[in-house]
């Protein structure tokens, strides 16, 4: 997450708004923002993170998660969500998903996931 805000400086404009979803805790989710913004202000302290360029969603529930059929009921450890990351674009229109396969490791590199942002912020 921390190479993604990195790389949203170079690539992404304030009229997108980039997605995480997880079944985890809200709770965690503000820990991981937390580091985030603790290693950002020490390494690069000029990006901006108001707006915060990466929006983490809670749902542990994993309704959102069973909707968009990112779910797996079959793991062993449970249900579990593969990783799901959104870019939607400034009217609030989804035009980019991508679902991992059930790995955690599996998601689209920082400098991918941030191009791809701000091609679709241009309306390309």
């Amino acid at each position: 997450m921390t190479a993604f805000v990195y790389e949203s400086e170079r690539y992404v404009s304030e009229k997108i708004q980039v997605l995480g979803v997880s079944v985890q805790p809200p709770e965690e989710g503000r820990k991981l923002k937390e580091r985030v913004t603790r290693d950002c202000q020490e390494d690069r302290p000029h990006i901006p993170l108001d707006p915060y360029p990466l929006r983490l969603l809670s749902d542990p529930e994993g309704e959102l998660i069973r909707a968009v059929g990112a779910g797996n009921e079959g793991h062993r450890s449970g249900f579990i969500a593969r990783p799901v990351t959104f870019i939607v674009d400034q009217v609030g229109v989804v035009r980019w998903v991508y679902t991992g396969d059930g790995s955690a490791s599996n998601r689209p590199s920082p400098v991918a996931l941030a191009k791809t942002a701000g091609a679709i912020a241009q309306g390309k």
